[in-house]
């Protein structure tokens, strides 16, 4: 029999709440009332406040979780309506398990905050045969064609949309839930005989339903999505074009095992399917027209409460409600207290309230969790930083560049990533000179016995890394004039170990 989590969750919470408010009234043998100190009546009344303040607390994430269910309730019931459940399913004998798949993997953990709900939670599988052939591909090509057309036609108003929003019709996508009627139907067949089978074979999940989905088209030259995970418990990607029709393009999941870490690219009319919670982005193409279809898979009995909070924190974020945001981080982590996104947004809210150090923790947590993103390192690098304090950064920006491992060297390295190595590289190496200058300056107050060990020890590094950035960037003028500097004092380090070496041998003599 399935308990629902989200009830768990709010049990746990109200539990923990209850054993809070009771043990600051019974604090045992070792209580300050025992050693003879009487409680004041002005700390009982901020005991009494910080009761219900706390009592304040529990309510609205409980309304939280309540808001979470409703949301999750009436999204299945859309989806059912418009695609079809697993319940329809006559027979879910049509795969043939391992064999018909290839699979690849994250590190167990890293498959978001619904991982251990499912089978395979780490894992992205590849069907080694075609789902579409080349006639289904095109059609759902044509129908997300005259979905765009037709939306276009029809301008949305101020108020339905705002002027930073843009349709889907504008970025080039069309909706699943917005396809021709015929079109929904052979997506409703396709669902049923293969897509919910295939499904339940590799996770595990019963009473499914595709709560929407998109047909994307890129034309070239497209930019690359950011990292992210989708807002459902499965994403299934179906490839409408053939790799021979574009350059580039694929999908970068982000903490690849034994893996080079380009992104997956898979032949026409092939799936990938795995948790919406693994880190993923599509890539850019070149050149040429890239079509693929994305649906999004949800289960009646996932709620999901951590991933729905997160997004709500975010968007609380954005309308700048901090507590109300900071409220939902904290009710996300009840459930997921590792998931790395929940501890960055409180540190977002935490360094926008001016709250250094509890930013810096919250950074620090989800570096810890999530160690193969490196955006937590790097923005605690930057605060490190701005703190004066180049060596405590240089180190940060030394652990990011070794957990990429050059993989951004790779001819089809996910651009993004590339990115972010350059701005490591050129960043530490920046470290690593105001360290060096540093060195030559308390050197130049001593009259001798210092040989700029520092400097000999991490300069030749930090020369290769700022080489190593020019490649693509050979005219900055930034980087040149370090690395200038940088093989300066590299040679003055040597040059006065050569003279400090001089003028002892004359002594002797």
């Amino acid at each position: 029999m399935f308990c629902n989590p989200s009830f768990i969750t709010r049990c746990l919470l109200l539990v923990s709440s209850v054993k809070a408010f009771s043990s600051s009234f019974h604090s045992g043998p070792n209580s300050r009332a025992k050693k003879g100190h009487m409680m004041t009546a002005s700390s009982c009344s901020r005991k009494f406040f910080h009761h219900h303040e706390d009592e304040e607390h529990l309510t609205i994430q409980t309304c939280r979780i309540d808001k979470a269910i409703l949301q999750h309730q009436l999204e299945y019931e859309a989806g059912k309506k418009n695609f079809g459940c697993s319940s329809d399913v006559e027979t879910f004998d049509c795969w043939c398990g391992n064999e018909d798949f290839l699979d690849h993997q994250v590190k167990v953990g890293n498959g978001g905050p619904s991982e251990k709900e499912l089978k395979n939670g780490n894992k992205i599988f590849e069907t080694k045969n075609r789902l579409l052939d080349d006639s289904e591909c095109d059609f759902f090509i044509q129908m997300a064609q005259k979905t765009i057309q037709d939306e276009r036609q029809v301008p949305l108003s101020d108020e339905q949309k705002p002027d930073w929003q843009r349709t889907n019709s504008e970025l080039g996508e069309a909706r699943l839930s917005k396809l021709p009627p015929h079109a929904l139907q052979k997506l409703r067949t396709l669902l049923k005989e293969k897509l919910f089978p295939m499904l339940y074979d590799r996770f595990g999940i019963e009473e499914m339903t595709v709560y929407d989905g998109l047909i994307l088209g890129s034309i070239a030259p497209s930019r690359s999505q950011p990292v992210h995970r989708d807002a459902s418990l499965l994403t299934l990607n179906i490839a409408l074009s053939s790799p021979d029709e574009y350059d580039g393009g694929g999908t970068y999941i982000e903490g690849l095992e034994n893996h080079s870490g380009e992104p997956l690219l898979i032949s026409k009319g092939k799936a990938l399917c795995h948790s919406s919670g693994i880190m993923h982005a599509g890539t850019c193409i070149s050149r040429g027209e890239r079509w693929v279809m994305v649906l999004f898979v949800i289960s009646k009995n996932q709620v999901e409460v951590a991933r729905r909070c997160h997004a709500e924190g975010l968007n609380h974020v954005d309308a700048k409600r901090f507590k109300e945001a900071r409220c939902s981080f904290e009710t996300g982590l009840l459930e997921a207290k590792n998931d790395h996104l929940l501890h960055m947004g409180l540190g977002q809210v935490a360094s926008i309230q001016g709250l250094e150090q509890e930013a810096l923790d919250c950074l620090f947590k989800a570096a810890k969790y999530y160690p193969e993103s490196q955006k937590a390192s790097m923005t605690i690098a930057k605060i490190l930083e701005s703190k004066k304090k180049p060596r405590a950064a240089l180190r940060r920006y030394d652990l990011v560049l070794s957990n990429i491992k050059n993989r951004d060297l790779a001819d089809r390295a996910w651009m993004p990533l590339k990115a972010l190595a350059w701005e490591a590289r050129v960043s530490a190496a920046k470290c690593a000179l105001l360290c060096a200058e540093y060195e030559a300056q308390k050197y130049s107050k001593l009259s001798r016995g210092h040989n700029r060990s520092w400097t000999k020890l991490h300069l030749p590094q930090a020369i290769d890394r700022m080489k190593q950035a020019l490649i693509p960037a050979p005219n900055n003028d930034y980087i040149q004039s370090m690395l200038f500097r940088a093989e300066e004092l590299l040679r003055e380090s040597h040059f006065d170990v050569h003279l400090e070496t001089n003028n002892v041998n004359q002594e002797i003599i």
